[in-house]
């Protein structure tokens, strides 16, 4: 007995590093099987396989159980107030020196920061605010665009994407969208265009991704740039992403199911109007698979630990797939519930990605987003363009009262209908 289960165990981690590639070593601790039935011997083998990921979640589930228990009799809610005064110092002061190793993330946090206000309450969003956000996304570019991180940073398709969704918030205030030079985009995304259809980050360095591809299609849609020219081969690309968990990996035919990959391909299959091009009852099973049971929240990849952020990320693939008819694959009320539970704490504003951790801008945001999901049933008619998707408030969960977003663009409605409105009453395609 002792010789098999060593020889299951020598196996074990030929197959962990030599297979699978795994760098961490499999942890084992040596237990007495001698009177255990031979036709159970895998039982302790496998409780012998740990790993750093599987030790990890236990202690977050630990967590996440004792705050189930200890608020079971108290109604969850949104501290709206709470989380606006930590968004809202944000533009008043100086940020701590440790936020310099997001210098190059400058767009993204004004968007986190302003999205998050606006889908807590519409008009949280100050005019004196939008005019900080404009005149900072204009000093990082004066041309109007692209965008990079931070002055004098590559133009970056990540950046761009953040700086369009930033100004989109900033409801045009001071005529600032007619500062964006959407030539100018255009050609540079024209320029980053690969001819396996997919997108370059940046010039000369830029990684090309199904993020790259969400970037551009999203930032072409909400400036009334998106042509044929831009989506040739774009589908083909996305359509050898999905693998056989089926989510969607970052490139084709190489990589495992990613929640924030899976998102920016089902975000660009919903903008292209091909969903129906893809495998979508497996992508409903890989998504229902990535909320967890016994935490409620989603995990982002098989395996792995349960994340407030993919609360959008996986959730809000779930809602345009809900929104294009494909029914829900999830459940509402536990994604509510870990949002509501466990992302807040009574001492720290901001949410945060899970029970141990800090809050910060981007899981604030885009649990905000999932939140809003999560309350939120999804519609559109048939062939309908995404911009067009509708929201209303699903009456079989608890509401608190958040702005209705897209889950296509993360973004309220109505600034995505508003600014897309408006490139396309005022101003041609470029040709």
């Amino acid at each position: 007995m002792r010789q098999r289960v060593g020889r299951s165990i020598a196996r074990a981690k030929f197959i962990n590093t030599a297979l699978l590639g795994r760098k961490r070593p499999v942890m084992e601790r040596v237990v007495d099987i001698a009177h255990v039935d031979s036709s159970k011997a895998i039982q302790p083998l496998m409780k012998e396989l740990e790993t750093d990921t599987t030790e990890a979640r236990y202690k977050v589930l630990q967590s996440v159980l004792e705050i189930y228990d200890d608020e079971k009799n108290i109604e969850p809610a949104l501290t709206k107030e709470f989380h606006k005064m930590y968004l809202d110092v944000a533009f008043e002061i100086s940020l701590p020196p440790q936020m310099t190793a997001l210098d190059a993330s400058q767009p993204w946090m004004l968007y986190w920061i302003a999205n998050s206000l606006k889908v807590m309450d519409r008009d949280w969003l100050s005019d004196d605010t939008k005019r900080k956000i404009v005149d900072k996304l204009f000093t990082i570019s004066p041309s109007g665009g692209p965008f990079g991180g931070g002055p004098g940073q590559l133009s970056h398709l990540a950046s761009t994407y953040a700086a369009i969704n930033a100004l989109s918030l900033c409801d045009n205030i001071d005529g600032c969208w007619d500062r964006i030079d959407r030539k100018g985009i255009y050609q540079w995304l024209i320029s980053l265009k690969e001819p396996n259809g997919g997108f370059k980050t940046c010039l000369e360095v830029g990684e090309v991704d199904t993020r790259g591809i969400y970037c551009a299609l999203s930032i072409a849609t909400l400036l009334n740039i998106l042509t044929e020219e831009l989506t040739e081969g774009v589908l083909n690309y996305l359509k050898n992403c999905q693998n056989y968990e089926g989510g969607f990996g970052s490139c084709p035919h190489v990589d495992e199911a990613h929640g924030g990959y899976t998102f920016c391909a089902t975000a660009s299959l919903a903008i292209l109007r091909s969903m129906d091009q893809i495998n979508v009852e497996k992508l409903l099973e890989w998504s229902s698979a990535r909320q967890l049971q016994e935490e409620r929240g989603f995990c982002g990849r098989s395996n792995k630990l349960v994340d407030g952020c993919y609360s959008f990320w996986v959730g809000g693939s779930a809602a345009i797939l809900e929104a294009f008819g494909y029914g829900q694959c999830f459940s509402k009320h536990a994604l509510r519930d870990y949002i509501l539970y466990c992302c807040q704490e009574k001492e720290q504003p901001g949410l945060r990605d899970k029970p141990g951790a800090h809050s910060d801008f981007y899981h604030t945001n885009y649990c905000l987003l999932g939140l809003a999901v999560a309350e939120s049933s999804y519609s559109c008619t048939p062939n309908d363009s995404p911009h067009n998707i509708k929201c209303t408030p699903d009456r079989l969960i608890g509401s608190s009262k958040l702005t209705d977003v897209n889950p296509v663009y993360g973004l309220p409605i109505e600034n995505v209908r508003k600014i897309i409105h408006y490139f396309k009453s005022n101003l041609s395609s470029p040709s």
